[in-house]
C-alpha cells in the first residue's frame, strides 16, 4: 500500500533537524551520544532506500521462455475457433494452456465450476412503417474475402446479449442516445413518452447492462443496441482492412452486471453448494429484465431513418453522412423476439 499523500508545503515548513531543546545546563550534561547516532542512522536508511530485489524465479522462468513468435503460435492456437465459455471449443483452449504450462515445469490444474450461462435459442428483428414493406435484420456479421477463419465461421455463436430476458414485443421506436439516465430524462423533458417502446441506443459512454436497464427503469418494452459509425469508424479504414468496426459488425457481451454466477451470488460456485433458482437469479436489480438485441451499425441507421418526431440534439448525432436523427416515438415499429 503506497504511503499517505503528504503536501509539500509541509516540509517548507518543517525543517529537517529540529532546533536543539534550551534545557538546563545540569540536564543537557546528562545527553549520551548514542540516541543521536542512532537517529542519524534511521535518517540516512530511510533517505537511501535499497535498490528493488531481483524478479522471482518464476517471473524470470516466465520471460525467458517466451518470444513473440511463441505469443503468436499461442494466441493463433487459442483464436483458431470461437470458443464460448461452456462449449467444447472452449474446453480445447483450456487443454492447450494447461499443457503448455505443464510443459514448462509450471504446476496446473483444472477447476470445474457449474455457473447459469445464457445461450441464444431464437433471435428475430424487424422494422416496419407506414407505406413501407417491413424489413427482416438478417442480424449476421458478413464475411470477407479470403478470410483465413471462413471453415469454422460456422461455429460462431449468433449476435446476442447474454443474460437480457425472453420475450417479444412490437411497438413503436424511440431514439435514446447513449441510453444513460440522463438521456430518458431529457427524452422526458421533451415530452417523449418510452413505456412500451422499443428504445434504440448507441454503444458507448456506460455498459450494455446499464443500457438495457435503464430503458427498462424508462418503462421500454425491449432495447436495440447498435454500434454507431462515428463512435467506432471514424476516422480510418474498417476490418479488414483497419481497425474499425465493419458495416456489419455486432458487439456483443453479457448485460449481467454482477460478479461471477448469478445462481450463486458472494459465494464459490462449486458443486452442491446452495443456489438461488434461475427465477430468482434472472429478477434481481444485476439484470436487465427486458429482451434486448445488438445489431450492426447499418442496421441501425435503417431503424433511424425511419424514426420521426423531434430532432435530437446536436451531440446525439452521428457523423459525417449520417441521416439526421429524430427522438420518436414512431413511425418506425420494431417487433423483436429473443429467447
Amino acid at each position: 500500500m503506497p504511503p499517505p499523500h503528504v503536501q509539500d508545503d509541509h516540509f517548507a515548513r518543517t525543517p529537517l533537524i529540529a532546533a536543539p531543546l534550551r534545557l538546563p545546563r545540569r540536564a543537557a550534561a546528562r545527553l549520551h551520544p548514542l540516541p543521536l547516532l542512532v537517529a542519524a542512522a534511521a535518517f540516512s536508511t530511510y533517505y537511501h532506500l535499497p535498490v528493488a530485489p531481483a524478479p522471482s524465479y518464476y517471473h524470470s522462468l516466465f520471460l525467458s521462455l517466451g518470444s513473440n513468435e511463441t505469443a503468436v503460435a499461442h494466441l493463433r492456437a487459442l483464436t483458431a475457433r470461437p470458443h464460448l465459455a461452456g462449449t467444447e471449443a472452449n474446453a480445447i483452449a483450456a487443454e492447450h494452456v494447461v499443457s503448455t504450462l505443464s510443459s514448462l515445469s509450471f504446476p496446473t490444474r483444472v477447476t470445474p465450476y457449474s455457473v447459469l450461462l445464457s445461450y441464444p435459442v431464437h433471435r428475430s428483428l424487424s422494422l416496419s412503417a407506414p407505406g413501407r414493406a417491413t424489413t427482416a435484420f438478417a442480424l449476421v456479421q458478413d464475411a470477407y474475402a479470403d478470410d483465413p477463419y471462413a471453415a469454422v465461421s460456422a461455429e460462431a455463436v449468433p449476435t446476442f446479449l447474454a443474460y437480457a430476458a425472453s420475450g417479444s414485443a412490437a411497438a413503436e421506436a424511440v431514439y435514446a442516445n447513449y441510453s444513460r439516465a440522463e438521456d430518458y430524462a431529457y427524452l422526458a423533458s421533451r415530452g417523449v413518452n418510452v413505456t412500451g417502446k422499443v428504445a434504440i441506443a448507441r454503444y458507448g459512454e456506460v455498459f450494455r447492462g446499464d443500457k438495457a436497464k435503464n430503458a427498462r427503469v424508462a418503462g421500454a418494452a425491449a432495447a436495440v443496441i447498435y454500434t454507431d459509425f462515428k463512435d467506432y469508424t471514424a476516422p480510418g479504414k474498417a476490418f479488414p482492412d483497419g481497425p474499425w468496426m465493419p458495416p456489419t459488425g455486432v458487439q456483443v457481451g453479457s448485460t449481467f452486471k454482477g460478479v461471477g454466477d448469478p445462481t450463486t451470488p458472494m459465494w464459490a460456485s462449486s458443486e452442491g453448494c446452495e443456489r438461488v433458482s434461475i427465477a430468482e437469479a434472472m429478477a434481481t436489480d444485476d439484470m436487465p429484465g427486458i429482451p434486448a438485441l445488438p445489431v450492426s451499425g447499418r442496421d441501425g441507421e435503417e431503424i433511424l431513418q425511419l424514426i420521426g418526431g423531434d430532432v435530437a440534439p446536436e451531440d446525439w448525432q452521428g457523423g459525417e453522412g449520417a441521416p439526421v436523427y429524430r427522438l420518436g416515438p414512431g413511425p418506425a415499429v420494431l417487433n423483436l423476439t429473443f429467447f
